[in-house]
């Protein structure tokens, strides 16, 4: 892996160590439709952009390498009925905003055209993304198996302009966001719209979501981050909010610089309270990231523990989900992994396919073995209480990593889906990062004082 020299978002040279963490030992491996995709032995190095040696300096927190193979393959966008909320939802509000006219629609990482299957039929609809899942979908929408911006993508749209731009989940693969950015305004019509929804740092790193930087996150945005790649790009953000996807990301809709047709007051009133709240977390210098990596080393301390002890009873654990937040939790156990029997998926290629040398086999042969634990990955919590909550009430448990490791048994089963139901687990339900910390139940470490301040205070 190559080291970075450079910002992504900024092209600062001014990057400084922001935190490390644990993998896998021994290593990851996983074989998905033929493909070999692995991970070895070594820690997981993120890297900030600081303002405090560069004035220009953005403050992205990013991979400290350039960009490398994911830990597992994407799971299909249509996989998971939380996922699928989240893209009808971006879906459904994009259309509001050119009011519902006929339109042209490009989604950036369509995956199997799950977002693009909630546009009504008199949209003309367009889908790109590097992975293979983009050939399943039919001939209802143009696609191409491409990684955006690329010069044949260029050749293929010609003078082709969109009114409507998406790309959810796709910011966190990319290692040149500036150019993604600058293409998508040269393809957006003068009152079009551009969607963004990616994971958001303040709400990753005070939820403890290793799985994001475990597994193969190239970057994780602040509002701050994407506000100076719009303005660079002659863009401008007019609405957003914060959302459960992933755990806690941000939805934004930026449009032309110039452009005033969505302009409204109350949504500009709720980016200036969102971006106060950011700012007074002090994610532009360092403490924040060693909190972080902190708090990570201590739940992985009692994850692994957890684990051990699973494996000295003889117990088995069965993980659930081939994807990449799965695959995660799985290099974070490390030697301890060996409690875990098999993995739980569902995928058109599950028949040939194997992680970290596990079979990957059905939800039906899974409630045939009636494992004792079930390892669920933070972000499908709810998702996955519900699909389990038969095999729960007849005895199994579920283990959920973070943002602290806790097991969900028959006896406090009603109290964590309460919980889930109230966005507590995540950034969904609330406007505010405030309100989201209090319906977490409690605050959590953020920065800690430097030195120097505790000791004058």
């Amino acid at each position: 892996m190559k080291r970075i020299t450079h910002c992504r978002a900024c092209g600062s040279k001014a990057l400084t160590p922001a935190f490390s963490l644990e993998k896998a030992a021994p290593a990851v491996s996983a074989r998905i439709g033929g493909a070999l995709i692995r991970r070895g032995r070594g820690d997981v190095d993120f890297v900030f952009c600081d303002p405090s040696k560069d004035a220009r300096a953005c403050g992205l927190l990013q991979s400290a390498y350039k960009r490398v193979a994911p830990i597992a393959p994407p799971s299909p966008s249509s996989r998971y009925a939380t996922v699928r909320a989240h893209l009808r939802a971006v879906a459904t509000e994009a259309l509001e905003l050119i009011s519902g006219r006929d339109c042209a629609a490009l989604d950036i990482g369509c995956s199997d055209g799950a977002l693009l299957s909630f546009y009504p039929r008199w949209v003309e609809r367009f889908g790109v993304d590097p992975n293979e899942a983009v050939e399943t979908v039919g001939e209802w929408a143009w696609t191409a198996r491409e990684a955006f911006p690329s010069p044949e993508l260029d050749a293929a749209f010609g003078e082709k302009h969109f009114d409507i731009v998406t790309a959810v989940s796709a910011l966190e693969e990319v290692d040149e966001p500036r150019a993604l950015f600058r293409r998508v305004k040269e393809l957006l019509a003068p009152d079009g719209v551009f969607a963004v929804e990616t994971l958001y740092a303040p709400m990753t790193l005070t939820r403890n979501g290793v799985e994001a930087f475990i597994g193969g996150a190239a970057a994780v945005y602040s509002l701050g981050v994407l506000e100076r790649l719009a303005r660079d790009s002659g863009l401008k953000i007019f609405r957003g909010a914060l959302t459960g996807k992933e755990g806690g990301s941000i939805r934004l809709f930026l449009t032309h610089e110039e452009a005033g047709d969505h302009d409204f007051d109350p949504w500009y009133e709720r980016l200036a309270r969102l971006w106060d709240e950011e700012n007074a977390l002090s994610l532009r210098a360092l403490q924040p990231y060693q909190a972080f990596e902190q708090r990570a080393r201590l739940a992985r301390g009692e994850f692994v523990s957890m684990l051990k002890d699973i494996a000295a009873r003889g117990e088995s654990v069965h993980l659930l989900g081939a994807s990449a937040p799965s695959a995660a939790m799985l290099a974070w156990a490390g030697e301890s992994a060996g409690a875990i029997r098999a993995v739980v998926d569902e995928g058109p290629s599950r028949g040939d396919a194997m992680m970290a040398g596990l079979p990957v086999i059905s939800e039906t042969e899974c409630r045939a073995a009636e494992p004792d634990y079930l390892l669920a990955p933070a972000p499908l919590k709810r998702e996955m209480m519900e699909r389990w909550r038969e095999s729960v009430l007849l005895g199994a448990r579920i283990i959920v990593a973070t943002p602290e490791p806790h097991v969900i048994h028959t006896h406090n089963f009603a109290a964590e889906y309460a919980k889930t139901l109230a966005e507590g687990d995540s950034a969904g339900g609330v406007e505010t990062l405030r309100g989201i910390l209090i319906a977490a139940g409690r605050p959590r470490l953020v920065a800690e004082r430097p030195a120097a301040q505790a000791a004058s205070a």
